[in-house]
């Protein structure tokens, strides 16, 4: 089978381009047999890198996809035309899109997949879209993606059973491919190397801290978890929140600061800005317990990660969040800011069950690998290829 994939999210620095970039490495080195062409916009191309032994197909478009679809911004139809074209000329029995974010029309492709990774940006548009141009341009996106998919794939199955709801879809539609952590979070203490990354981003190696990873968005929940730190946490406990502060999607980091300096936190409440993967293994490794407090998520990779380096999780019960941690996490109401001040205060209270829920992390997170999403996408691509469901979009 020729099997193309969207690369127009892979120089995102966000979920969607850290599973695109992830899933397209493992499918590389699936040795499926199959043939591999990613379609990259010619503007993001110095910005990603392709496996050796995929074809690069680079399509002129005036602006990149990671930049266009912000939260403020959108597509232009003639790029997201011109990636259409690419497509159709390259004789292709597979399209796949890693994220829906990055979704557009396609035609003379074969069969079409698209991983849409929750319904976040659908029922709470409130929390991902600053004006209501963005709210509607998503919205079409998703439905035109729903429509268009032979096959829709999601990270889990809380996400699964939200998506199904959402748009009526037969179960059959809809399969669950998880995540996992990337190959450089693991359990191993740098040491000297360990010590000048913290220092790097203002911690002072031997000093207790939570950590939070992810985007810097208000359904991260992040003032609640600001505010319950300030409540629960020991003066000597620092909060090291790590997110790309220049963001294109929605985010409300002046709010969050303000918040800071109402509590009088000080440098208590760390904001490091983005850290490149390498760093960041050893800023889990360090960290007393990864704090998770979202109010929806579709998979949630940090805990993963965290977990893989050996750190427990402080979780909110939201999403797929119970399902991912399992019984390496403490647990919250992310709505309810006495249990989640709670929550803090007890594990920090406890070093024991601390180290208790590192071993169990270690063990859950080796449940989450690349390699297993890579096989079961083949599959998926597979049945189609062999004469799987007919689109939604063709039936409807």
């Amino acid at each position: 089978m020729r099997i193309g994939i969207d690369g127009a999210c892979l120089a995102n620095r966000r979920g969607f381009g850290r599973f695109a970039r992830q899933v397209v490495a493992a499918l590389a080195e699936a040795g499926s047999g199959h043939e591999f062409a990613v379609f990259v916009d010619r503007p993001s191309l110095e910005h990603v890198s392709i496996p050796e032994g995929m074809e690069t197909v680079a399509v002129e478009v005036s602006e990149a996809p990671s930049r266009a679809a912000s939260a403020t911004g959108r597509r232009r139809v003639g790029d997201m035309l011109a990636m259409g074209r690419a497509v159709s000329r390259a004789g292709l029995d597979v399209i796949y899109f890693p994220a829906s974010y990055s979704f557009f029309p396609v035609w003379n492709a074969g069969r079409v997949v698209v991983t849409m990774h929750d319904t976040l940006a659908l029922a709470h548009p409130e929390w991902v879209f600053p004006n209501w141009r963005g709210k509607m341009a998503w919205r079409a996106k998703e439905q035109a993606a729903a429509l268009w998919a032979d096959r829709i794939v999601t990270v889990s199955e809380a996400a699964r059973r939200d998506l199904v709801a959402w748009f009526r879809l037969p179960e059959d539609r809809v399969r669950v491919v998880s995540e996992g952590p990337d190959a450089v979070f693991g359990p191993t203490d740098g040491g000297v190397e360990s010590d000048a990354v913290l220092r790097r981003y203002g911690i002072e190696p031997g000093s207790r801290y939570l950590l939070y990873v992810g985007g810097l968005s208000p359904h991260k929940n992040l003032p609640r978890l600001i505010e319950a730190f300030a409540k629960g946490a020991r003066p000597d406990t620092r909060l090291i929140l790590v997110g790309d502060i220049g963001d294109v999607f929605h985010t409300h980091v002046p709010e969050l600061r303000a918040l800071v300096a109402r509590l009088n936190l000080g440098d208590r409440a760390h904001f490091t800005g983005f850290v490149p993967d390498a760093d960041l293994a050893h800023l889990y490794r360090r960290a007393y317990a990864l704090a998770q407090p979202s109010l929806m998520e579709g998979f949630g990779l940090p805990p993963v990660e965290a977990m893989a380096c050996g750190t427990p999780v402080l979780s909110s019960t939201a999403g797929s969040l119970p399902e991912v941690v399992g019984e390496a996490g403490v647990y919250f109401d992310p709505t309810d800011l006495k249990a989640m001040t709670h929550a803090i205060r007890a594990l920090l209270a406890d070093p024991a069950e601390r180290d208790r829920l590192a071993r169990l992390a270690l063990e859950q997170a080796r449940r989450f690998t690349w390699a297993s999403a890579a096989r079961s996408l083949v599959e998926c691509f597979e049945e189609l290829g062999a004469g799987g469901a007919s689109s939604l979009g063709r039936t409807a």
